[in-house]
């Protein structure tokens, strides 16, 4: 799979098998965020693989999905394998805002999980103080997002907008429909 193509199937999945994911994948996926495109270079950023089953399922509570959707929360044999913590080090940035970094970092993940395989989930609705003290983190560490993880129990696409209305929706068949403004109204002629 090339990058294109990688960014063009990879959709969020909030549904997955109850498959585990290799640590060796996990700690790739990490190793590639590291190497994304940090504001000056200055690599703020640390990560938590978190893929005990204990662990995953007393973070659960601190995350809320789907928002758009009446029944979007994964059920308990639906949860995501792995999550991978975004953490900001203020040792590192001490004035903090580690949106961008974490952007670039969660982006590079989730496409390269994408070729892996892996669905992901980028969640940015999450209780960051209980998480931070469920892992047991210093305080000069900020956890920016989570990257839910597993294998696809659901499948997602992207559909043309219509009428402006960018909330996703769940087919009957299950799918999630992602509507995406077309190419000729995001590109400007300047």
């Amino acid at each position: 799979m090339n990058v294109y193509d990688a960014i063009m199937n990879r959709r969020t999945i909030r549904k997955f098998e109850q498959k585990p994911i290799p640590k060796e994948d996990l700690t790739k996926l990490v190793d590639l965020a590291r190497m994304a495109a940090y504001p000056a270079n200055v690599q703020p950023l640390k990560f938590a693989i978190i893929d005990d089953k204990e662990i995953l399922k007393a973070l659960y509570p601190f995350t809320k999905w789907a928002g758009a959707l009446a029944n979007g929360a994964p059920k308990e044999n639906e949860r995501p394998m792995a999550y991978i913590a975004v953490i900001g080090d203020k040792n590192i940035k001490a004035g903090g805002g580690f949106e961008v970094e974490a952007g670039a970092a969660v982006t590079t993940m989730m496409l390269a999980s994408e070729e892996m395989g892996i669905a992901s989930c980028w969640l940015g609705a999450i209780k960051r103080e209980e998480i931070k003290a469920e892992l047991g983190l210093r305080n000069e560490y900020d956890v920016v997002y989570l990257l839910a993880l597993g294998y696809p129990k659901q499948k997602s696409r992207t559909v043309a907008m219509q009428h402006g209305e960018v909330k996703y929706f769940e087919s009957p068949d299950g799918t999630i429909n992602v509507p995406k403004r077309s190419l000729d109204e995001v590109l400007l002629n300047v």
